[in-house]
Protein backbone atom coordinates (compact mmCIF):
# COMPACT_ATOMS: atom_id res chain seq x y z
CA UNK A 1 0.00 0.00 0.00
CA UNK A 2 1.45 3.33 -0.97
CA UNK A 3 2.18 6.26 1.33
CA UNK A 4 -0.57 8.03 0.05
CA UNK A 5 -3.00 5.42 0.79
CA UNK A 6 -2.40 4.60 4.31
CA UNK A 7 -2.43 8.55 4.81
CA UNK A 8 -5.64 8.84 3.72
CA UNK A 9 -7.12 5.64 5.43
CA UNK A 10 -5.75 7.20 9.04
CA UNK A 11 -7.02 10.44 8.39
CA UNK A 12 -10.42 9.10 6.83
CA UNK A 13 -11.68 6.66 9.89
CA UNK A 14 -13.47 8.06 12.66
CA UNK A 15 -11.66 8.81 15.51
CA UNK A 16 -12.31 7.78 19.15
CA UNK A 17 -15.20 5.38 20.14
CA UNK A 18 -19.43 6.42 19.28
CA UNK A 19 -20.91 8.34 21.99
CA UNK A 20 -21.89 5.78 25.05
CA UNK A 21 -23.41 8.43 26.84
CA UNK A 22 -25.62 11.25 26.99
CA UNK A 23 -26.86 14.17 29.43
CA UNK A 24 -29.76 11.88 29.56
CA UNK A 25 -28.17 8.73 30.37
CA UNK A 26 -26.64 10.00 33.17
CA UNK A 27 -29.43 11.42 34.65
CA UNK A 28 -31.45 8.30 34.78
CA UNK A 29 -28.28 6.23 36.02
CA UNK A 30 -27.82 9.22 38.96
CA UNK A 31 -31.89 8.38 39.55
CA UNK A 32 -31.03 4.89 39.59
CA UNK A 33 -28.52 5.06 41.68
CA UNK A 34 -30.23 7.32 44.35
CA UNK A 35 -29.39 10.58 45.72
CA UNK A 36 -28.15 9.38 49.18
CA UNK A 37 -25.09 7.67 46.67
CA UNK A 38 -24.86 10.16 44.41
CA UNK A 39 -21.49 10.41 43.16
CA UNK A 40 -19.87 10.88 39.36
CA UNK A 41 -18.11 7.58 40.36
CA UNK A 42 -21.66 5.70 41.74
CA UNK A 43 -22.79 7.43 38.32
CA UNK A 44 -20.08 5.98 35.98
CA UNK A 45 -19.98 2.22 37.52
CA UNK A 46 -23.70 2.26 36.75
CA UNK A 47 -23.21 3.30 33.03
CA UNK A 48 -19.86 1.93 33.24
CA UNK A 49 -17.58 4.34 31.35
CA UNK A 50 -14.80 5.62 32.42
CA UNK A 51 -15.36 8.07 35.35
CA UNK A 52 -13.55 10.95 33.74
CA UNK A 53 -15.91 10.14 30.58
CA UNK A 54 -18.65 12.34 32.41
CA UNK A 55 -16.82 15.27 32.45
CA UNK A 56 -17.33 15.74 28.46
CA UNK A 57 -20.84 16.22 30.34
CA UNK A 58 -21.00 17.28 33.62
CA UNK A 59 -19.30 19.71 35.16
CA UNK A 60 -19.06 18.94 38.49
CA UNK A 61 -20.79 16.89 41.50
CA UNK A 62 -23.48 19.84 41.61
CA UNK A 63 -23.56 19.89 38.08
CA UNK A 64 -24.71 16.36 38.44
CA UNK A 65 -27.25 16.91 41.22
CA UNK A 66 -29.02 19.25 39.30
CA UNK A 67 -29.28 17.38 36.14
CA UNK A 68 -31.05 14.52 38.23
CA UNK A 69 -33.15 17.09 40.17
CA UNK A 70 -34.56 18.19 36.86
CA UNK A 71 -34.97 15.01 35.28
CA UNK A 72 -36.74 14.27 38.78
CA UNK A 73 -39.04 16.89 37.96
CA UNK A 74 -39.39 16.15 34.19
CA UNK A 75 -40.53 12.64 35.17
CA UNK A 76 -42.82 13.96 37.88
CA UNK A 77 -46.71 14.22 37.36
CA UNK A 78 -47.44 17.97 38.12
CA UNK A 79 -51.02 19.48 39.19
CA UNK A 80 -53.15 20.99 36.73
CA UNK A 81 -54.55 24.71 37.49
CA UNK A 82 -58.10 24.39 38.95
CA UNK A 83 -59.62 27.78 38.77
CA UNK A 84 -59.22 27.93 42.72
CA UNK A 85 -56.02 29.39 43.89
CA UNK A 86 -55.90 27.77 47.29
CA UNK A 87 -56.57 24.34 46.11
CA UNK A 88 -53.13 25.30 43.41
CA UNK A 89 -50.80 26.28 45.85
CA UNK A 90 -52.08 23.17 48.22
CA UNK A 91 -51.45 20.39 45.42
CA UNK A 92 -48.50 22.53 44.44
CA UNK A 93 -47.12 21.88 47.71
CA UNK A 94 -48.38 18.25 48.37
CA UNK A 95 -46.78 17.48 45.33
CA UNK A 96 -43.54 18.96 46.43
CA UNK A 97 -43.89 17.05 49.94
CA UNK A 98 -44.17 13.66 47.55
CA UNK A 99 -41.45 14.00 45.67
CA UNK A 100 -38.92 14.65 48.59
CA UNK A 101 -40.27 11.37 49.93
CA UNK A 102 -39.81 9.80 46.84
CA UNK A 103 -36.26 10.09 46.87
CA UNK A 104 -34.56 9.90 49.84
CA UNK A 105 -31.43 12.25 50.84
CA UNK A 106 -33.09 15.02 47.73
CA UNK A 107 -33.63 17.28 50.44
CA UNK A 108 -30.10 17.29 51.86
CA UNK A 109 -28.69 17.30 48.30
CA UNK A 110 -31.29 20.50 47.07
CA UNK A 111 -30.27 22.71 50.86
CA UNK A 112 -26.66 22.29 49.59
CA UNK A 113 -26.96 23.56 45.91
CA UNK A 114 -25.12 27.34 45.36
CA UNK A 115 -28.43 27.55 41.96
CA UNK A 116 -31.54 25.75 41.57
CA UNK A 117 -32.30 23.72 39.00
CA UNK A 118 -34.05 24.84 35.83
CA UNK A 119 -37.20 22.96 35.72
CA UNK A 120 -37.77 23.91 39.19
CA UNK A 121 -37.78 27.52 38.39
CA UNK A 122 -40.12 26.61 35.34
CA UNK A 123 -42.75 25.17 37.37
CA UNK A 124 -42.27 28.19 40.29
CA UNK A 125 -42.31 30.59 36.94
CA UNK A 126 -45.78 28.35 36.08
CA UNK A 127 -47.48 29.24 39.58
CA UNK A 128 -46.62 32.50 39.83
CA UNK A 129 -48.23 33.50 36.88
CA UNK A 130 -51.10 31.49 37.74
CA UNK A 131 -52.13 33.63 40.78
CA UNK A 132 -51.79 36.08 38.36
CA UNK A 133 -53.88 34.92 36.21
CA UNK A 134 -56.63 34.67 39.32
CA UNK A 135 -56.03 38.46 40.16
CA UNK A 136 -53.21 38.64 42.41
CA UNK A 137 -50.76 41.29 41.46
CA UNK A 138 -47.20 40.03 40.00
CA UNK A 139 -45.71 40.96 43.70
CA UNK A 140 -48.28 39.09 45.89
CA UNK A 141 -48.41 36.15 43.24
CA UNK A 142 -44.56 36.02 43.89
CA UNK A 143 -44.83 36.31 47.58
CA UNK A 144 -47.64 34.03 47.99
CA UNK A 145 -45.77 31.08 45.62
CA UNK A 146 -42.66 31.52 47.54
CA UNK A 147 -43.80 31.67 50.94
CA UNK A 148 -45.87 27.97 50.39
CA UNK A 149 -42.74 26.39 48.56
CA UNK A 150 -40.28 27.73 51.42
CA UNK A 151 -42.44 25.78 53.63
CA UNK A 152 -42.62 23.02 52.07
CA UNK A 153 -39.06 22.18 51.85
CA UNK A 154 -38.53 23.82 55.72
CA UNK A 155 -41.32 21.64 57.32
CA UNK A 156 -40.10 18.60 55.13
CA UNK A 157 -36.22 18.89 55.96
CA UNK A 158 -37.16 19.40 59.81
CA UNK A 159 -39.19 16.63 59.87
CA UNK A 160 -36.11 14.64 58.96
CA UNK A 161 -33.67 16.08 61.07
CA UNK A 162 -36.11 15.03 64.04
CA UNK A 163 -36.08 11.30 62.13
CA UNK A 164 -34.71 8.48 64.10
CA UNK A 165 -34.00 4.55 63.10
CA UNK A 166 -36.78 2.15 63.44
CA UNK A 167 -36.50 0.85 67.21
CA UNK A 168 -34.70 4.01 68.55
CA UNK A 169 -38.36 4.81 70.62
CA UNK A 170 -35.92 5.62 73.73
CA UNK A 171 -33.76 8.21 72.08
CA UNK A 172 -36.75 10.17 71.05
CA UNK A 173 -38.82 9.72 74.06
CA UNK A 174 -35.42 11.15 75.94
CA UNK A 175 -35.40 13.93 73.46
CA UNK A 176 -38.82 14.89 73.94
CA UNK A 177 -38.17 14.94 77.41
CA UNK A 178 -35.39 16.97 77.54
CA UNK A 179 -37.32 19.19 75.06
CA UNK A 180 -40.65 19.16 77.56
CA UNK A 181 -38.48 20.14 80.33
CA UNK A 182 -36.92 23.19 78.52
CA UNK A 183 -40.50 24.58 77.67
CA UNK A 184 -41.76 24.26 80.43
CA UNK A 185 -45.20 22.70 81.77
CA UNK A 186 -47.86 24.95 79.71
CA UNK A 187 -45.89 24.11 76.82
CA UNK A 188 -44.49 20.49 76.86
CA UNK A 189 -47.63 18.47 76.02
CA UNK A 190 -48.29 20.60 72.85
CA UNK A 191 -44.64 19.56 72.15
CA UNK A 192 -44.75 16.30 72.64
CA UNK A 193 -47.55 16.29 71.17
CA UNK A 194 -46.20 17.86 67.67
CA UNK A 195 -43.06 15.38 67.96
CA UNK A 196 -45.04 12.18 68.13
CA UNK A 197 -47.71 13.49 65.22
CA UNK A 198 -46.08 12.47 61.45
CA UNK A 199 -44.32 15.76 59.68
CA UNK A 200 -46.91 15.65 57.21
CA UNK A 201 -49.87 16.50 59.34
CA UNK A 202 -48.20 18.98 61.10
CA UNK A 203 -47.14 20.08 57.33
CA UNK A 204 -50.57 20.55 56.76
CA UNK A 205 -51.91 22.24 59.95
CA UNK A 206 -48.87 24.68 59.25
CA UNK A 207 -50.12 25.07 55.35
CA UNK A 208 -53.23 25.41 56.09
CA UNK A 209 -52.48 28.62 58.31
CA UNK A 210 -50.23 30.15 55.46
CA UNK A 211 -53.12 30.12 53.53
CA UNK A 212 -55.24 31.54 55.29
CA UNK A 213 -52.92 34.30 55.37
CA UNK A 214 -52.12 34.73 52.13
CA UNK A 215 -56.06 34.72 51.89
CA UNK A 216 -56.47 37.98 54.64
CA UNK A 217 -53.46 39.87 52.95
CA UNK A 218 -52.53 38.94 49.14
CA UNK A 219 -55.49 36.98 47.69
CA UNK A 220 -57.59 39.22 45.09
CA UNK A 221 -61.20 39.85 46.95
CA UNK A 222 -63.55 38.57 44.68
CA UNK A 223 -64.44 35.29 45.80
CA UNK A 224 -62.71 31.55 43.73
CA UNK A 225 -65.56 30.36 41.76
CA UNK A 226 -67.98 27.18 43.50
Amino acid sequence: MSEQARQWRVLGRPRGRPARITRLAIADAALAVGFDNLTLATVAERLQVAHSALYRHVADREDLVILAMDRVLQLTPWPEPTGRWRTDLTEQAEAVWRLLEAHPGLIKEFLKLTRFPEELILRFGASVRQLISYGFTPEDAFLASDTVFDLTVDVFSRGKQLDLPVGDSDVRTSTADAWATAVGETVAPLLRTALAEPASVWFARKLDLVLDGIAARLAPERPEPA
